[in-house]
């Protein structure tokens, strides 16, 4: 009659936790968060965790993420946003196949739009990235133990940032959602297979 539960992910308990502060107050819009290694302290967590429930608060729209600056608050209270419809959607089960089909239906008309918007700081961020990919796919060749993982961070931006580069919020939040869910375990067990090959 019952199924087991399942503990739930740590970083979606410290995006709640934020998502909280700002609908009561306690975070106001444009208020700086403290630094990941500072958050990590305070909710007794891995920076891994911390940086992705700050993912998935900046998809939902809640918060900043500036690249050298920091991250900062971007909604208040009155946002729908706040009552977490999307930040529930995500704890919802999926299979593997299904992001990887939902990037099959989503990627190319994001790039098609970023190869006629991006502006050329965005291109110069793309071209960055691949060049890290580049990097890190001789060490795998070369079997150098780690890089799997980090490749697949690396990647995992790659595309998030030709998804913001398309200049489309609305594609880019679906987007995001999708990107997120590549950080999870089950993601990468079938990406690992695919990289050994």
């Amino acid at each position: 009659m019952f199924q087991q539960v399942q503990p739930q992910k740590y970083y979606m308990q410290i995006a709640k936790q934020i998502r909280d502060s700002i609908r009561d107050g306690s975070l106001k819009i444009g208020e700086k968060l403290p630094p990941e290694r500072t958050l990590a302290l305070q909710f007794g967590a891995s920076r891994a965790s911390i940086r992705e429930a700050l993912s998935a608060l900046e998809m939902l729209g809640l918060i900043d993420c500036k690249s050298g600056q920091g991250n900062f608050i971007k909604a208040d209270g009155s946002e729908g946003t706040i009552d977490g419809e999307l930040l529930k959607a995500l704890l919802m089960g999926h299979e593997p196949f299904e992001i990887f089909e939902a990037r099959l239906e989503l990627e190319p008309p994001l790039a098609a739009l970023a190869a006629e918007r991006a502006s050329r700081e965005e291109k110069e961020i793309v071209r960055r990235q691949v060049e890290i990919l580049d990097a890190l796919t001789l060490k795998i060749k070369a079997g150098e133990p780690g890089n799997i993982e980090k490749y697949m961070e690396e990647d995992r931006k790659f595309h998030l940032e030709i998804g913001r580069a398309s200049h489309n919020n609305v594609l880019f939040t679906v987007f995001s959602g999708v990107n997120l869910m590549m950080k999870e375990t089950h993601w990468k067990v079938l990406k690992t297979k695919g990289i050994r090959r």
